[in-house]
């Protein structure tokens, strides 16, 4: 009997180009390309071997050609060797407004 997979995912995703920098500790930050963004969460490319735990928390900075820059908390969900599985948990009014008006601008050209 096969395993059911339960994808936790609430909102769709898009692939983007942005770019990220993931606060790991407070003297050192991975940097590199965010890979899928939703309303949720993103998956970002893994680029250094910095020590991340799933369950931890850390700072998140998104930035996206045309759109202002925005940070939120994030939960590590997914650190494999290759991608880092983040999901928003905390982000005040001004940023998710930013990380609002860029999935709707990615909504608006997926359709």
């Amino acid at each position: 009997m096969g395993e059911i997979y339960e994808d936790r995912r609430q909102e769709p995703r898009f692939a983007t180009l942005g770019k990220y920098s993931l606060e790991v500790s407070k003297t050192s930050s991975l940097e590199g390309r965010v890979l899928d963004l939703s309303l949720n969460g993103a998956m970002l490319e893994r680029t250094g071997s910095g020590d991340l735990k799933e369950g931890s928390h850390h700072r998140l900075t998104l930035e996206f050609t045309g759109q202002p820059a925005f940070q939120g908390d994030t939960l590590i969900v997914y650190a494999g060797k290759d991608r880092i599985g983040v999901e928003f948990y905390d982000m005040d009014p001004q940023n998710f407004a930013a990380l609002s008006a860029l999935i709707d601008a990615l909504s608006r050209a997926h359709r």
